[in-house]
């Protein structure tokens, strides 16, 4: 790397960091006023854990807001640059705009695989624990963790290992309590459960009945349940594609195949895992035409307006088409793709225009 590829890296990447922190900044603000709404003497969820919350659900904000961060950065970086005649120069000295985009796109894969880092290791696992604490805190009878899910239903316990819809389960246990006694009276381990029109279908049932003179044990091949789960509960604990990784996205979506499932939702999801982080590479393609066609004439403030602007368009466009391709069938690779190199090809052309 020369002096020159270090100097423009170090005003770009500078650029990139304010605005990314800036805008991950005034989101949080607001999203703890909102969040002062829940706060309720009545549980323990105060103010210091409604902070707790909004800061666990950084890592996932901040993974969301990075292309549009690095569109307007990259636009400042540039833009600054252009102000100071400093881009001028570069051209004069015999390096072609093609060299220097080229330069910022070596910066972009760097930051490609750092937003990928955070997206696959980071930002679903937060997400996730930031959900379980919330709703420990609020007492609510339900908990999320490293052992699946955990719900409180009168005097039974039950210990999801994976909840894969709001009709699908696997590995459930449930602990039958006799609060008389003070002890545990019935252990059962289903391997599946499924649901049907009349409640819950539990196969490879292992029962175990805790009696005072021993443990008697029983194996059933399936076994009816009318209320197995709180219906309230399916709905906040089924699986969200936000708090899985494109490893586990993987995995899922091959069992949803194998059972003849839906998995569109979760398809759209795992492309985006890569897409996302692609996004940054087609922000700084967008951003070079938009600077070396306005030079020296554009402000900072301009060129801000700019960035939100096609940051915006971006966001919406690949939000709708994500939603309208679930609904009308399209592939979810084409729809998760297609805002993507729809902006490339833009960006693209707009960069043969300049001279």
């Amino acid at each position: 790397m020369n002096f020159l590829e270090r100097y423009l890296w170090k005003s770009v990447l500078t650029s990139i960091l304010l605005t990314w922190f800036s805008l991950a900044l005034l989101d949080r603000f607001f999203a703890f006023l909102g969040e002062l709404g829940d706060v309720s003497p009545e549980t323990q969820y105060g103010n210091l854990q409604a902070f707790y919350y909004i800061l666990m659900g950084t890592p996932k904000l901040l993974y969301d807001y990075f292309p549009t961060a690095t569109l307007i950065g990259s636009l400042l970086g540039l833009g600054n640059l252009a102000a100071n005649s400093e881009l001028t120069a570069m051209r004069a000295a015999g390096v072609s705009i093609r060299q220097i985009v080229m330069m910022t796109l070596k910066l972009g894969l760097v930051l490609v695989v750092l937003i990928f880092v955070l997206g696959e290791w980071v930002a679903p696992h937060t997400e996730l624990a930031a959900s379980s604490f919330k709703l420990r805190m609020q007492q609510k009878q339900l908990a999320v963790g490293n052992q699946g899910i955990w719900v409180k239903d009168g005097n039974r316990i039950l210990n999801i290992a994976k909840l894969w819809s709001e009709q699908k389960m696997e590995g459930i246990s449930i602990y039958e309590i006799n609060p008389e006694a003070g002890r545990i009276d019935t252990i059962t381990h289903a391997d599946r459960a499924e649901r049907d029109a009349n409640g819950w279908m539990l196969y490879d049932l292992n029962r175990k009945h805790i009696q005072e003179d021993g443990v008697t044990q029983e194996v059933l091949p399936q076994v009816h349940e009318d209320n197995l789960v709180p219906e309230q509960v399916l709905s906040i604990a089924a699986v969200k594609p936000n708090q899985l990784a494109a490893s586990e996205l993987a995995d899922f979506i091959r069992h949803q195949r194998d059972n003849d499932l839906n998995s569109s939702r979760f398809e759209q999801a795992f492309w985006q895992h890569f897409t996302t982080p692609l996004s940054t590479l087609v922000m700084l393609i967008i951003a070079a035409p938009f600077v070396f066609s306005f030079q020296r004439n554009a402000g900072a403030g301009q060129r801000i307006f700019i960035g939100i602007l096609i940051g915006i368009v971006f966001f919406l466009f690949n939000r709708t088409l994500g939603s309208i391709g679930i609904v009308y069938g399209i592939p979810p690779l084409l729809s998760a793709t297609l805002p993507l190199l729809m902006f490339l090809l833009g960006g693209l052309w707009m960069l043969k225009r300049i001279r």
